[in-house]
């Protein structure tokens, strides 16, 4: 069969042929195109044009991937692929620059916020679970249900609680000594009495540092908001005299099964005024927050204009921090798993409410990813701690490093995510027999029966991370190396294969092959 005559920009939106060994899922997507193909090798020359990657059973689902490097050196925008397919995006609650810079660079065109019409909703909240439930398989939104399980910082320490409680309080001993007022005001005032010292106030559903003092005595709590009040950490490792903590960027792509990425750069943000142990300055929020919101007001606030210069000023990357630290002889391999290792049980802590929510309100397994963003401090024996976990983490580009760690991470972010090349008119406008034909069949997928899998990490028979496993389907034959799973576990492990080969700088923390050997006895409890 001759290949198609390639379009003016020496595109081609066709797929390759299928794999030796790939096996068809019930509930595999259907957006691909039964047009004659052009041959495998003209169709991977025109993908590499074209930053699409060709995802799903015999590779015909295009997937978009984002070019953070075009961008930040300002080249040609990458428009064909995102006009072609008339790819739209909107945003929820609020808006944020960065991310419309992205979309407009790559052809997407923004729709009004009430559209129904887009590939992608960016929102700084959560969407209603009506919303949620209406989204068709294509569209994707960056909040999972539940995600505040982890983010509001009342339900942050009770989930790590009960965590506490069932395995113990030395394997989950990452977050400061806490109390949520006023219900545990009694509580908090007899810890007070038994360990004298430095408390810090936050409101629960706040962040940029807003509404957060230290105390040191219950008289000085309101108890006429909902705060949280934790112990202070009054060792903070310093550099040259200074606190600091960690902005750490992390993606949650799914729930059930759970997978966890950790971007391989991050911030250090560090405080104006040097630190002192002394009681005379629990006033002085520019010692003891960290916060840009709050330091960047401080006459002694230094900025950085150099992206290439990661070590001046205050606001660090995390490679400046990491050699830094190898300078002076720590190990910081070790840090950054203890760091890994905290922020896996954190969101493993929510995995139960937040996989149960998926299942009521997600209609398709991919329509959901999440992008925490993680505060953590170490202390001069290099624990790490985590602070507090940012739902909508900050995307403001204040500084030239600001523009290329964020630029880098969030084009990385949704090329992981996979945004399908899908017109999403589509979704309404039945403009050709073979979208019906399209319609039909996914709506008949949408009818069978749906198995819930075993984890990502059932390589080794992991149990139901949040829930109990199903067996193999009869009369599915099954893949070279894959016996004994079911078509849906088949097509879980395709999409983590896919996900890693565009996942850029996202590193993945969760599953990886020594998952079960160390976390098996945190998923024991919901089994």
């Amino acid at each position: 069969m001759a290949a198609k005559t390639a379009d003016s920009d020496g595109g081609s939106m066709t797929p390759s042929e299928p794999s030796d060994g790939d096996d068809r899922s019930d509930r595999d997507s259907d957006y691909e195109s039964d047009d004659e193909e052009e041959s495998p090798k003209a169709s991977r020359r025109h993908s590499e044009k074209l930053n699409i990657q060709w995802t799903g059973y015999a590779r015909r689902t295009p997937v978009i991937l984002f070019c953070p490097e075009a961008i930040l050196a300002k080249k040609a925008p990458k428009k064909t692929v995102g006009e072609r397919y008339h790819m739209t995006y909107k945003f929820g609650s609020s808006e944020c620059k960065i991310v419309r810079n992205i979309f407009n660079y790559h052809g997407f065109h923004e729709v009004h916020p009430n559209s129904s019409d887009f590939n992608l909703i960016w929102t700084g909240g959560h969407l209603k679970p009506f919303t949620l439930r209406s989204l068709t398989e294509f569209q994707k939104v960056n909040h999972f249900p539940r995600s505040y399980e982890i983010t509001r910082k009342d339900r942050l320490f009770k989930n790590i609680q009960r965590m506490q409680q069932i395995k113990g309080v030395k394997h989950f001993d990452f977050i400061p000594q806490s109390y949520i007022l006023p219900s545990e005001y009694q509580d908090f005032c007899a810890a007070f009495l038994r360990e004298k010292g430095l408390w810090i106030v936050k409101p629960v559903a706040s962040s940029r540092g807003r509404g957060v003092f230290l105390c040191n005595h219950p008289d000085q709590v309101p108890l006429d908001e909902n705060l949280i009040v934790c112990k202070y950490i009054a060792n903070p490792l310093l550099i040259d005299g200074f606190k600091f903590d960690i902005r750490l960027y992390v993606c949650v792509t799914s729930y059930d099964p759970l997978c966890i990425y950790l971007f391989e750069e991050g911030l250090t943000r560090f405080a104006t005024v040097k630190y002192e142990k002394s009681n005379r300055h629990i006033r002085n929020q520019c010692m003891h927050l960290t916060n840009y919101s709050v330091n960047k007001k401080s006459d002694d606030y230094v900025k950085n204009d150099d992206p290439d210069v990661e070590d001046y000023g205050n606001k660090w990357s995390l490679g400046a921090f990491l050699r830094y630290l190898r300078s002076r002889g720590k190990d910081t391999a070790a840090l950054m798993m203890r760091i890994e290792d905290v922020v896996i049980k954190t969101i493993v802590s929510a995995e139960v409410p937040v996989a149960t929510a998926c299942k009521m309100f997600m209609p398709f397994r991919g329509n959901c990813f999440e992008l925490y963003g993680f505060d953590i401090l170490v202390d001069d024996n290099l624990k790490p701690w985590v602070l507090e976990v940012n739902l909508s983490p900050s995307l403001a580009c204040d500084s030239p490093l600001d523009m290329k760690i964020k630029t880098n991470m969030m084009c990385d972010l949704f090329s992981l995510s996979g945004v399908v090349c899908h017109d999403p008119m589509m979704r309404t406008l039945q403009q050709s027999r073979r979208n019906q034909e399209v319609t039909a069949k996914i709506a008949a997928r949408a009818k069978s029966a749906r198995y819930r899998p075993s984890s990502a990490s059932s390589l080794k028979q992991r149990p139901q991370s949040a829930g109990s496993s199903s067996g193999s389907r009869p009369g599915n034959p099954q893949p070279r190396g894959m016996a004994g799973l079911n078509s849906e576990e088949i097509k879980i492990l395709r999409r983590l294969k896919e996900e890693d080969q565009r996942k850029g700088g996202w590193v993945r923390i969760f599953p990886t092959p020594d998952s079960w050997d160390l976390y098996s006895w945190v998923f024991s409890c919901f089994t």
